[in-house]
């Protein structure tokens, strides 16, 4: 509910402003001027006479906050690119097949005593 307050104005409202809206934007603007306390009109003058343009300086601003956005924007599609690889080569992981070559490229190397590792593990002797 809304009130009205008993002031005089040292100039009376006399003048028409015909804004025309969408339904949708009706019951928009009625739900936050009923939200706001205020009568759809006291909401519609009050919006109207708080809006300016920005300044220099604020658009600066704007442009500056904008660029940094799409900065992050692009690091964050980039991560996410690298997440759904990682997603990808980790489902398509076969680890057996992985072992299986470890397995090969070790029992391949030459500089290696298979023995004395076997022993070692065995609870041998120790080098």
């Amino acid at each position: 509910m809304y009130m009205h307050m008993a002031t005089q104005l040292s100039d009376p409202r006399s003048s028409r402003v015909v804004v025309l809206v969408s339904p949708s934007e009706k019951r928009r603007i009625a739900a936050n001027a009923e939200a706001a306390d205020m009568s759809v009109s006291d909401f519609m003058r009050t919006a109207a006479e708080r809006y300016s343009e920005p300044t220099p300086a604020e658009q600066a601003l704007m442009r500056d906050l904008l660029a940094q956005l799409e900065i992050a924007n692009a690091r964050t599609e980039q991560a996410m690119a690298e997440l759904d690889a990682a997603r990808s080569a980790a489902a398509a992981f076969d680890e057996e097949a992985y072992r299986a070559q470890v397995r090969e490229e070790l029992l391949a190397r030459t500089d290696l005593d298979w023995d004395a590792l076997a022993a070692m593990f065995a609870g041998g002797t120790r080098q």
